[in-house]
């Protein structure tokens, strides 16, 4: 797997290629930041690193129309485990119908959190 990242001042983007063994071929994945996870990355101290590592190495849950990128203790490889407690517990949320990344944080109770929400995002919203 190989990660490319554009950061110019106002877009983040990481492209990833991943060879398909059974298909033979690469498949190209992006991931590019809104102006609201821009914003709250630099405001929470997620910086770019902290989001392509949870990216490339956390557990995905598919809720709410959203994926949820966690990093726990255990996902981080070898290679980062003397810096364990920067990659940690960061979250990243990433819109499941575009490869846009919605917004990000740290969470010690991450799992558990994202498995109290609704279903459904608008459940508790009063749409008339």
């Amino acid at each position: 797997m190989k990660n490319i990242i554009n950061n110019s001042k106002n877009q983040f983007e990481v492209r990833y290629s991943v060879y398909e063994n059974d298909l033979r071929e690469s498949i190209v994945i992006n991931f590019i930041h809104t102006s609201h996870s821009n914003k709250r990355s630099s405001q929470r101290g997620v910086n770019n690193d902290k989001i392509i590592i949870a990216l490339e190495y956390g557990n995905t849950t598919f809720k709410q129309g959203l994926l949820y990128y966690v990093l726990g203790e255990k996902d981080i490889p070898a290679h980062l485990q003397h810096h364990k407690n920067k990659f940690m517990n960061t979250v990243v949320i990433v819109s499941g119908d575009s490869d846009e990344i919605v917004t990000c944080y740290r969470s010690k109770n991450a799992v558990k959190n994202i498995k109290l929400k609704p279903k459904k995002l608008g459940k508790y919203l009063n749409c008339a």
